[in-house]
């Protein structure tokens, strides 16, 4: 609770503050008067005059008027509606230093939600190799103009509307697509149904995919490849694959070290795609079994286990949920060790349950949400312990933060 005593100040004011730490999700966090403001585009240690936006009894909101005393690590940022734009949070800030924020953020969201400190057990975040020219797959909004039509990002306020011809954090040749956008659009069918547009690129193959609102949907059977090491990957306009190729094969790696194989195991792959850690670690495994829901996905998987001549991986389709019987009988009496790499909002109860409660000698968690994997986490307590923690940039110049957990049954 607040001083009674506190001044609060109103919207519109502007008052002069010192950023003291930056908060999972990019703001800086200050303090007037002893009154929490969370601030954009701010990097600690900074002297800054803000603007109020919001004021709250318990916090407020603001945007910078003046940097009175910028950081040795304050840098242009390359983007030209960087700040309206809400798809990058750390343009302003030298990598390095946005790294070290985002290692710090894991750790306290461990230690909030999931009750954990990982000070011991967090190693360095990986770092990309490219902070820029990154990103191999975009979401458009899309919206009619009066010289036809136009594509953009949502802004902070996730409902502006911000027009991009080109975006610096994405490939070359998804920002060559951009620059034709409205001719593509034009090209589709009932454009005026288009809510957005999703680019995919890989190697010398580009997808602009639209996404309609009901009843329209768009299909194609166009596939995109990746290769690692010796074993080669499709993937289609509507399965997830990574978004930092250059970065998967440290996940891997990653995910490698952590199961850690040993001789006669089975590998259960939960949420599993189009087969990336199913492939690349079949070899070391006696048998892999994979569960996935996506039809296109499953599609690709199969076609990647085909492909690839492996004869040792087992798909199941379906989601995870729904098929947790089917995974009880697939590893029953056998030595097993489990990857899980759900979406953004972590895992379902039911699936947790049967973690816990089954024969599992070491479980790796991919995660690209702290607070969900924090959770889950909290939630496995009851059956492993969490051994190691390691954040990766997989989404440079943004505050998402990919991370490989790695958990041991005790017991097992």
């Amino acid at each position: 609770m607040p001083d009674e005593k506190m001044s609060i100040p109103k919207a519109g004011d502007e008052v002069d503050v010192t950023i003291e730490s930056i908060a999972f999700g990019g703001d800086g966090v200050a303090r007037h008067d002893n009154y929490v403001l969370f601030v954009p585009d701010v990097i600690p240690g900074e002297k800054i005059r803000l603007s109020i936006t919001v004021s709250k009894r318990s916090y407020g909101r603001g945007v910078p008027v003046h940097v009175l005393e910028p950081s040795p690590d304050r840098t242009n940022p390359r983007c030209d509606v960087y700040g309206l734009c809400g798809g990058c949070q750390y343009q302003h800030v030298a990598y390095e230093r946005a790294l070290k924020f985002k290692e710090q953020q894991l750790r306290e969201v461990m230690l909030r939600i999931g009750g954990l400190s990982v000070e011991d057990l967090c190693s360095p975040i990986r770092p990309a190799p490219e902070a820029y020219g990154y990103r191999n797959v975009i979401s458009l909004r899309v919206r009619a103009a009066d010289d036809g039509w136009q594509a953009g990002y949502a802004a902070r306020d996730n409902t502006t509307f911000v027009p991009v011809s080109h975006c610096p954090i994405a490939s070359k040749a998804i920002n060559d697509s951009l620059a034709d956008i409205a001719a593509a659009i034009k090209g589709f069918g009932h454009p005026d149904n288009i809510k957005s547009l999703t680019i995919k690129n890989a190697g010398a193959r580009t997808l602009v995919c639209p996404v309609y609102h009901k009843p329209f949907r768009f299909r194609t059977n166009e596939r995109l490849a990746y290769r690692y090491k010796h074993l080669d990957f499709c993937y289609g306009s509507g399965s997830f694959f990574q978004i930092n190729h250059a970065m998967v094969p440290v996940l891997i790696d990653l995910v490698s070290e952590g199961l850690a194989p040993e001789p006669g195991e089975t590998l259960l792959d939960l949420y599993a795609g189009v087969g990336l850690f199913s492939l690349a670690l079949a070899e070391r495994y006696h048998g892999v079994v994979g569960i996935e829901a996506g039809e296109e996905a499953v599609a690709c998987f199969q076609t990647n286990i085909g492909e690839n001549k492996f004869r040792n991986i087992t798909v199941v389709r379906g989601t995870v949920e729904a098929n947790l019987d089917a995974a009880r009988r697939e590893i029953e009496g056998r030595a097993v060790s489990v990857i899980v790499d759900p979406p953004r909002e972590g895992m379902k109860e039911d699936v947790v349950r049967f973690l816990n409660e089954a024969p599992i000698r070491n479980l790796v968690y991919v995660s690209c949400d702290p607070s969900t994997l924090a959770r889950d986490v909290r939630l496995l307590a009851e059956a492993y312990r969490l051994r190691k923690i390691t954040p990766l940039d997989m989404f440079p110049q943004t505050k998402h933060i990919e991370t490989v957990a790695v958990l041991e049954h005790p017991n097992a």
